[in-house]
């Protein structure tokens, strides 16, 4: 359990991005960092707060504002170029996409583990599951199977 701060944060996308302090300012790193907490909430569903100290959803941010300031730093969509009598050709195929997926592998691996346990709706006499508000909290009632004969109302 790590409590980040703004400061923290941008020096990890320095580093795993190799951002440059003279290739893009704090600020800029700022704004995708902002925009990455945005993209959190979208994801999750409740606001980014450094003082949560959850582990995933830190590293889910940091490397959605590596994903956000790769693209800044080098350009989205250009597979290839030509300049007089040089060619170049980038190899777009995994680059920082996977700045992305890690993101959304550490939500899904965060999110996967925070299944509500406060209730359990099951009858076994009827065979009455509510599954749904098992898991987020919601009512719609499923019936694995239908009433014993002779006990329906």
């Amino acid at each position: 359990m790590t409590v980040l701060d703004d400061n923290s944060v941008t020096a990890r996308i320095r580093l795993l991005a190799g951002i440059e302090a003279e290739e893009m300012s704090d600020n800029d790193v700022l704004v995708f960092i902002t925009m990455a907490k945005e993209w959190f909430g979208g994801q999750v569903g409740s606001a980014f707060a450094y003082s949560d100290g959850i582990d995933a959803y830190n590293n889910a941010v940091v490397y959605y504002a590596c994903y956000l300031a790769s693209i800044a730093q080098n350009g989205l969509g250009v597979e290839s170029m030509k300049l007089g009598d040089f060619f170049i050709e980038y190899d777009t195929d995994k680059g920082y996409i996977e700045f992305e997926n890690k993101a959304r592998n550490e939500l899904m691996a965060q999110l996967g583990l925070s299944i509500k346990r406060s209730t359990y709706n099951a009858d076994s006499s009827m065979g009455d599951v509510d599954w749904k508000k098992n898991i987020d909290g919601s009512d719609s009632t499923l019936n694995m199977k239908p009433n014993p004969a002779n006990t329906r109302n």
